[in-house]
C-alpha cells in the first residue's frame, strides 16, 4: 500500500519495510472522528476501506466539507511536520473504515534508521503540502467567482515608504523563529544566500500568473496573498517576521496562483529558485533546519486557506454538511 502513496511512493522498497513495521491496523464506525479538530496531532493515518470526510466545525454547529479521502489515501500526514502540531480539521467515518496508523513518535524513529531517504521523503511531504495549498487556493478563487458580489474587496493603497533610521536586519535575524535553532555560523550562511530588499506597503512581488523564480523570508513587516477580486483584492493569508512566502508555486514549479503584496513597509531576503533549490539540497544542518521551516509555513499557510473556505462556505451554510 505504501508503494501507491505518493508520499512514500519515492522510497526504495527496504526504507517503505521500515516504515510499514511502524503502521498498526485501526477501525472505525460509521460518525466516528478519526481526526477530531484542534486536539493535538500524535500520528497519521493510511486508509484501507471506507471513506472519511474532512471538514471545519462551523460556528452554531455543523461540518463545512473540505474533501473526501478513500482508499490509499493518507489523512493526519501534518504530523510529521513537527511537535506540537494541532488538527486543523475533522476527519469523520461516513461509513465503517479500515485503516492503517503510524504515530509521529515510531514515524521520526523508523525515519532515523533512513538516513539517506529522511531528506527525500521531507521534500516530498513538502510537495504534497504545496499541492494541497494550490489546490485549496483554486477552490476559493472559484467560489469567489460563482459570487463575486457576495465579498468585499480590500482596495489598493498607495502609501510612500516611512523615513527611518537603519535597521539591523542581520542581527534580528537570529529572533525569527525560523532562525532560532541555527547556529550563528548557519544564519550568516543563510543570510549570504539570499538578497536584503526594503519595500514599502502594497508593493507586489508577485502577481497571478507571473514565473515564480523567488521566494521570500518575511524579516520585518508583513506580506499578504490575495486573489484579485472586482476592484481590489481578496485577502486570504498574512505572513508576518520569520515566514517564507511564495513557497507553493516556486516547489511546484508553476506560476504564482497569488497576489503577494505588502501589506506594510517590509525588510525581506530574497531567494533566487536555484539557489534556495540547492539549499534544500545539501542535507547538512542547515538543510534540514530550512527543511523543517519550509514544511511548518506551508502548514501554516494551508490551515489559513481552509478557515477562507470555511468563512465562505459559512456564509452559504446550504452548502455545509451535517456532522
Amino acid at each position: 500500500m505504501l508503494a501507491g502513496v505518493p508520499l512514500f511512493a519515492g522510497l526504495d522498497e527496504g526504507a517503505r519495510n521500515e516504515l510499514a513495521d511502524a503502521f498498526a491496523p485501526r477501525h472505525f464506525v460509521d460518525g466516528e472522528a478519526l481526526l477530531v479538530q484542534n486536539e493535538r496531532a500524535e500520528g497519521l493515518y493510511l486508509i484501507e476501506q471506507g471513506r472519511v470526510d474532512i471538514g471545519k466545525r462551523l460556528p452554531g454547529g455543523g461540518l463545512a466539507l473540505l474533501a473526501q479521502v478513500g482508499p490509499g489515501e493518507v489523512i493526519g500526514d501534518m504530523t510529521l511536520i513537527g511537535r506540537d502540531i494541532r488538527r486543523s480539521a475533522m476527519g469523520i467515518a461516513r461509513g465503517p473504515v479500515s485503516s492503517w496508523y503510524m504515530g509521529a513518535d515510531q514515524f521520526r524513529a523508523a525515519l532515523s534508521q533512513l538516513h539517506p531517504a529522511s531528506l527525500q521523503l521531507q521534500g516530498a511531504l513538502g510537495r504534497l503540502v504545496a499541492g494541497r495549498v494550490a489546490n485549496k487556493t483554486r477552490d476559493i478563487a472559484a467560489m469567489l467567482a460563482e459570487t463575486p458580489g457576495s465579498f468585499t474587496p480590500r482596495p489598493q493603497r498607495a502609501l510612500a515608504p516611512v523615513a527611518e533610521e537603519d535597521f539591523a536586519a542581520e542581527a534580528f535575524l537570529a529572533k525569527l523563529p525560523c532562525c532560532a535553532a541555527m547556529t550563528p555560523g548557519q544564519r550568516r550562511a543563510f543570510w549570504d544566500a539570499g538578497a536584503r530588499i526594503d519595500v514599502p506597503a502594497d508593493h507586489d512581488l508577485a502577481t497571478v500568473g507571473a514565473a515564480s523564480d523567488a521566494l521570500w523570508l518575511v524579516v520585518r513587516g508583513a506580506v499578504r496573498s490575495a486573489l484579485p477580486h472586482k476592484d481590489g483584492v481578496y485577502q486570504l493569508t498574512v505572513t508576518g517576521p520569520g515566514q517564507l512566502t511564495g513557497l507553493a508555486p516556486l516547489l511546484l514549479a508553476a506560476p504564482h496562483d497569488r497576489l503577494l503584496r505588502t501589506s506594510e513597509q517590509a525588510t525581506l531576503l530574497a531567494f533566487d529558485r536555484a539557489t534556495f533549490a540547492e539549499m534544500l539540497g545539501t542535507g547538512d544542518a542547515l538543510s534540514r533546519e530550512i527543511a523543517a521551516s519550509v514544511n511548518a509555513d506551508l502548514v501554516t499557510a494551508l490551515d489559513a486557506l481552509d478557515q477562507v473556505e470555511a468563512r465562505i462556505l459559512a456564509m452559504r451554510r446550504g452548502h455545509a454538511v451535517a456532522a
